[in-house]
């Protein structure tokens, strides 16, 4: 049962008192038994069938039964009825299952046959005696560790482990001498107690005895089989419990098909690992396919009718904590109540799994403000895992976090942080220092000590966990698909709401804050870029020598060894788990400085993000400006839902001297309206009141900032949210002058790419210059969208999220503008008519430039087209460049055009600048912290350097005159960033296009330095 607040003690309900509980209420069809022949049979759910064989006393019968499509269970009970042992160890529906009993006394005994509780349809089954002799020494012990097998089964279905702890261990005992360590017996024995101590919460002996029982099961069945892809979903759990998560969730992905294959989607040891994934997910951030996952796995219990039973009780509440996530506080508190009642039913009061439902109420009395009940709830839960587990096992650390908060909530703040810190030190023993419980601990004592007033111990306890998180961001990042890696992101972007507001709330004027603050965006924004761009692999391939490379590689391994164990101690005590981490991370140290010595490349890769290595990196005409986008967080609020307030913008100044200072710009919703404002107003030229909305955004976004750059020539904008829109060149300040005959401005991901652009790639290939595609012409009884353009119509189209009927003119500027490139750039290749290709475009390799002249598109979301719609929902595919063959119908248009998807994956890596002079080619879709999502994130992904590129649809002629007097003053040595400024202006200085429209669309991101020698 996933642990709500996710301070839960995980119940998992062992895997074995989910088997043979199935009870039928029918008239039973009695029949004899006989060695003579089979009895071939037909079961449906809800029946049993039971059997008649006599025998005499001393005597041993071994019976088969042949699972013909479904899968059942046999008891056997003796000659007074009293049940002796049941037999379910194969799960398949095809299969043998064997029974086995030694008559005590010579009479009739009876064998009864039932379908399990996994089963749907109906079956066949074939009943038969395989053996009748005389038993042995031997065959009596085995009945006698068969029979305590049973019984301790039994008692586990009523929550009795303590109980059946001590049965199972006695059957072990009996079973191992007999038929040896390696049986498949034996082995089950194993797993069955390696459940029983997971529900004891006793995670290092479960380990231990599941490593053992695999052993046996790989080595006999092979890893497909079901008990052995059961035993490594039940060690991913406990992976997840030690805060492995990667590891837990790459384990129960293997696993899932296998069970899935083998057993069916019903089944309830596919259902429980599927749960498992589910709760992997939602500590992911990943609510919604938590959610998914819990509902459809509830399905299959009402399915296959086992409701009423634990297993109901723990997908009640792992969907309940996922609607707690979600905000949905009644329907959470009712599946909690629901899932108690079944749990006491079962159970009893006195247990584990009650514990955890009464911490579970306790967690929703505290959202309803009730703090009585709140305390009530967690004491209770408190007092029985005491009693259970003792006073310093780490699941009693959850309670006392929930507890602590509470009494933070009522004012109670001295007792609320000795609560905490005894938390913190269980969590710490546990999953040690940088385990995902320690970073929530620590992170709820640097929110008690600013709500109360202590600032010097807030700023303390913030950065430990800025810490944390960001050796988690590093290790969890660094894996798993984008949309995974988002929700990770999203879901820890309140820490940095956090560290902002402590600064810019709690202590405006406190350096140690704004540091802490301006590290933390330095840090953390753009992160998802990074991590798919996969700069350690793209490093590694350039790396020529072997001896560096197997360096590499064993850096890769011990990254992946703390991330195992220093996001979570698992079975390691406290000084283990300390020693090991502090191992690990001297070895890291070791080979990241051996590297660095030897790659300048690699240097700035792995280089630490420290606030003093970004401000050494920015040039002493420059100031860095890193906007945010966050949530004032008030720490003396009750509740986390009350605590955040509507998103703000915040600017922090970096300089290379001076320490940062950070601003409180106001709030989103009344600055993003003077966004949208002006963006309307520039793009186009007939639009009179331009200057008063760019004077008016600057008002509320640059003039606060205005002192703090004081002597600086050069901007460096490390823009968020809709400001990722805004070209800050077309800003008016007070005096009616645009930024840009002030500054010279460059655009960033994060200030953090300074630190990348200190090293020297290798050379790259000579220019590529791509212009005047030949689109080709559409069938006539294709209808065109939208006019069909002139050669001096703007390079874009902007239809629905379809790329179906979309035609693109010729663009006969792009032709001349392509010719005088090629002219100051002898060496390049120029690609135009039919071999401005995307195919040819594919195999270019690192281009030292790479210029693409043609139409541009970004696609707004079309609501109508559906959430299901690939294309609606990657903005990726949303946007693009119309390459030759473009405007040709059918399965061969896509040949033409060059989706940002696409573009992510071509070889820039070392390409000095790509240029991409189209229209709409830097906007997209905004994720805030993250940039924008379309042909600007694409051509980054894929390596380039430098990217200049478009915020609005521009004419044909304006855009080839920008661009020629743009490479003629590259050619002449201007920095990248200010020949594109130097052509601006002069354009601008024409009186008939002042207007923004005519020279603030294109802009430059990434290094603005000069072109490095092609020799």
């Amino acid at each position: 049962m996933r642990g709500a607040l996710l301070f839960n003690t995980a119940t998992t309900w062992t895997v074995t008192a989910l088997l043979l509980s199935h009870v039928s209420g029918q008239e039973p069809d009695v029949r004899v038994l006989s060695p003579a022949e089979p009895i071939q049979r037909h079961i449906a759910r809800g029946e049993e069938h039971p059997f008649t064989v006599s025998l005499a006393a001393g005597t041993t019968m071994s019976v088969v039964v042949e699972q013909k499509g479904i899968d059942v269970g046999v008891s056997i009970r003796d000659v007074e009825g009293k049940p002796v042992c049941e037999f379910q160890d194969e799960l398949r529906r095809e299969g043998e299952e064997r029974a086995e009993i030694v008559a005590v006394t010579t009479g009739t005994y009876t064998v009864a046959v039932k379908p399990a509780d996994s089963a749907v349809a109906p079956g066949d089954y074939v009943i038969r005696i395989a053996a009748s002799r005389e038993a042995t020494e031997a065959d009596r012990r085995l009945q006698q560790s068969r029979t305590l097998r049973t019984l301790a089964r039994q008692l586990e279905r009523t929550g009795q482990f303590p109980e059946a702890r001590t049965l199972m261990e006695q059957s072990l005992a009996i079973a191992e001498p007999l038929v040896g360590a390696d049986d498949t017996y034996v082995a089950m024995l194993r797993f069955e107690l390696a459940g029983n101590a997971l529900e004891a919460q006793d995670n290092a002996r479960s380990r231990a005895l599941y490593e053992r029982a695999l052993a046996t099961f790989d080595k006999v069945w092979g890893s497909a089989h079901p008990y052995a892809a059961m035993t490594r979903s039940r060690m991913a759990l406990l992976d997840e419990r030690a805060g492995q998560r990667l590891k837990a969730e790459a384990g129960i992905r293997e696993v899932l098909p296998l069970l899935e294959r083998a057993l069916g989607s019903t089944h309830p040891w596919y259902v429980l690992s599927r749960a498992t994934f589910a709760n992997l997910r939602q500590s992911a951030g990943d609510l919604q396919q938590a959610e998914q996952v819990d509902r459809d796995a509830l399905a299959s219990i009402q399915m296959t009718g086992q409701t009423g039973t634990l297993l109901e009780a723990t997908l009640l509440t792992n969907l309940a904590d996922v609607l707690r996530a979600k905000n949905d506080i009644p329907d959470a508190e009712g599946l909690f109540k629901q899932s108690l009642a079944i749990g006491e039913s079962v159970i009893g009061s006195d247990s584990l799994f009650v514990a955890t439902a009464l911490q579970n109420l306790g967690i929703m009395a505290r959202e309803r403000k009730d703090y009585a009940a709140a305390i009530s709830y967690y004491n209770r839960a408190l007092s029985i895992r005491e009693r259970l587990l003792g006073l310093d096992h780490p699941s009693l650390a959850g309670v006392l976090t929930n507890l602590a908060n509470v009494y933070r909530a009522t004012g109670n703040d001295q007792k609320a942080l000795e609560t905490h810190f005894r938390a913190l030190n269980m969590w710490e023993k546990s999953v040690g220092p940088y385990g995902r419980e320690t970073l929530i601990v620590v992170g709820n004592i640097a929110r008690t000590y600013a709500g109360a007033g202590d600032i010097e111990n807030a700023i303390t306890f913030q950065r430990r966990a800025d810490t944390i998180l960001e050796m988690q961001l590093g290790l969890y990042v660094a894996t798993g698909s984008e949309r995974q890696k988002l929700a990770f992101v999203r879901n820890e972007a309140d820490r940095t709401d956090r560290t902002i507001s402590l600064h810019l709330k709690q202590a405006p004027d406190n350096p140690d804050a704004a540091a802490l603050a301006a590290l933390v965006l330095l840090q953390r924004k753009g992160r998802v870029q990074d991590a798919m761009t996969d700069l350690f692999a793209s490093a590694r391939a350039r790396v020529t020598n072997p001896d560096d490379r197997l360096l590499m590689d064993e850096l890769k391994e011990t990254d992946a060894n703390l991330a195992r164990i220093a996001l979570g101690g698992g079975r390691l005590g406290a000084p283990d788990v300390r020693e090991s981490v502090a191992q690990i991370e001297s070895r890291k140290e070791q080979l990241e400085a051996t590297l660095s010595e030897r790659s300048a490349e690699f240097r700035a890769e792995v280089c630490p993000v420290t606030l003093e290595a970004v401000q050494a990196a920015i040039p002493r005409d420059a100031v860095l400006v890193e906007f945010a986008v966050f949530r004032p967080f008030d720490p003396e609020a009750e509740r986390n839902e009350e605590a955040y307030g509507p998103p703000h913008y915040a600017a922090y100044v970096v300089s290379r001297h001076e320490a940062p200072i950070g601003i409180d710009l106001g709030a989103v919703e009344d600055i993003d309206p003077l966004v949208v404002g002006m963006r309307k107003a520039l793009r186009d030229p007939a639009t009179a009141d331009v200057k008063a909305k760019a004077r008016a955004l600057d008002e509320r976004i640059m003039r606060p900032l205005r002192a703090l750059v004081t002597g600086a020539t050069r901007l460096l904008i490390s823009p968020d949210g809709g400001l990722n829109l805004v070209p800050f060149e077309t800003l008016v300040d007070e005096h009616g002058r645009y930024l840009i005959e002030r500054y010279a401005t460059t655009y960033l991901t994060s200030g953090r790419d300074l630190l990348r652009m200190q090293s020297v790639p290798a050379a790259p290939g000579r220019p590529v210059i791509v212009a005047d595609p030949l689109f080709g012409e559409p069938t006539a009884t294709v209808a065109r969208r939208g006019p069909s353009r002139t050669a001096d119509d703007s390079r874009s189209v902007t239809v629905g999220a379809d790329l179906s009927g979309l035609y693109f003119a010729p663009l006969l500027g792009s032709a001349l503008e392509g010719r005088a490139i090629k002219a100051l750039f002898p060496e390049a290749s120029l690609l135009t008519g039919r071999r401005a290709t995307k195919s040819t475009l594919a195999q270019v390799a690192a281009p030292r430039i790479l210029h693409i002249a043609s139409h541009g598109f970004f696609l707004e979301d079309d609501a109508s087209a559906g959430s299901e719609s690939v294309i609606a929902q990657n903005p990726l595919l949303r946007s693009g460049l119309a390459l030759a063959g473009a405007n040709l119908t059918g399965s061969t248009q896509g040949d033409g055009i060059l989706t940002a998807l696409e573009a992510a994956g071509l070889d820039l890596w070392g390409t000095r600048l790509v240029t991409l002079s189209a229209c709409d080619t830097g906007v997209g879709d905004v994720h805030n912290g993250e940039g924008v999502y379309g042909l600007r994130r694409a051509f980054m992904l894929a390596g380039a350097e430098t990217l200049v590129m478009s915020l609005w649809p521009v004419s044909d002629a304006v855009a080839r005159d920008t661009m020629v007097a743009y490479y003629a003053r590259l050619r002449s040595g201007a920095g990248r960033g200010d020949a594109l400024r130097q052509a601006k202006l002069s354009i601008l200085r024409r009186p008939t296009m002042r207007h923004p429209y005519y020279w603030g669309g294109f802009i430059q991101s990434g290094d603005w330095t000069r072109l490095p020698s092609s020799h």
